[in-house]
């Protein structure tokens, strides 16, 4: 692999690479750092790249990335600051509330993964990774109409599904 199929491979990972990132660490700067040491890695093994390895490239620049990043979390200390915030939040809302949370929390994620997998990353980038309409169109290789009917589509779908899920909860009790 030369410098200018790297390029064209790798730098074209990148932001998928730098959204899971930033999502696993929730941090910009520790993002920008676990990418940065993907792409490293990928450019000194260059040569073990042979050509039946560029289709499972995304797929080995996904794995290190969330590895990467788990790891970046793990030996990462709360500042004193993010741990009193912590300890006010979980002070100030009784056991049931949080408990309650959680279960929405949950019942969110398992809602979204019933999304098609371009409806449910379109979301991910756009509500949770706070991406532009634009940005993503240019990540996902769609056209930024596209990426606005697929964003509309999935929270109507988003919304639909929650409501129903709620109901049926409020019916359990």
């Amino acid at each position: 692999m030369d410098i200018t199929e790297y390029k064209r491979v790798v730098v074209a990972l990148r932001p998928s690479m730098l959204a899971i990132a930033r999502r696993i660490t929730g941090n910009k700067e520790d993002a920008e750092d676990v990418v940065q040491e993907v792409c490293l890695k990928i450019w000194h093994r260059r040569i073990e790249f042979g050509e039946y390895r560029y289709e499972n490239l995304e797929a080995y620049s996904t794995t290190m990335v969330k590895n990467l990043s788990i790891d970046k979390v793990r030996t990462r200390r709360p500042s004193s600051n993010e741990t009193a915030l912590l300890e006010r939040e979980s002070e100030s809302q009784s056991p049931d509330i949080l408990l309650e949370q959680k279960d929405d929390a949950d019942a969110l994620r398992h809602i979204i993964g019933l999304l098609p997998p371009l409806q449910q990353r379109i979301l991910r980038l756009k509500d949770l990774e706070e991406y532009e309409t634009a940005e993503i169109a240019g990540m996902t290789g769609i056209a930024v109409e596209a990426v606005r009917n697929n964003l509309s589509r999935a929270r109507k779908q988003l919304r639909e599904l929650y409501l129903l899920y709620y109901r049926h909860k409020k019916t359990e009790l």
